[in-house]
């Protein structure tokens, strides 16, 4: 059951992708014209957590601004299931030849995923 792991660290790549794309370069993604902007432009959808988008008025649910945060907007839904991918993949790690070359293959599988998806696959063409 090796490529579980594999599998969910090829699936962090990708979200990760997806976070430093809509900071980075939301512009040229393929997000750029969705309907929900609101929810997708980092510069438009950080205002969800709070009531009526102020911050000085609070939160606009119970932990939208702590631990449901991933609840507001792409960017943060997206953290999310970086980091459960990545906590899923160590808690069922099982060794495919010894850690040092399992490291390097885990690895590879995460940043090669992650450069197709951030140089290819999200950016419009």
């Amino acid at each position: 059951m090796w490529w579980i792991s594999l599998i969910l660290l090829v699936f962090a790549g990708i979200m990760n992708s997806i976070m430093d794309v809509l900071k980075t370069r939301f512009n040229k993604s393929i997000f750029v014209h969705r309907k929900s902007a609101n929810w997708i432009d980092p510069a438009m959808s950080w205002p969800n957590k709070w009531k009526n988008g102020k911050k000085t008025e609070g939160e606009r649910f119970f932990g939208s601004s702590t631990l449901l945060v991933w609840l507001t907007d792409l960017w943060h839904l997206a953290k999310f299931f970086m980091i459960l991918s990545i906590s899923l993949a160590i808690v069922l790690y099982q060794p495919i030849i010894g850690w040092y070359v399992d490291w390097f293959i885990l690895y590879c599988s995460f940043t090669v995923t992650f450069e197709l998806f951030f140089s290819k696959v999200l950016i419009k063409t």
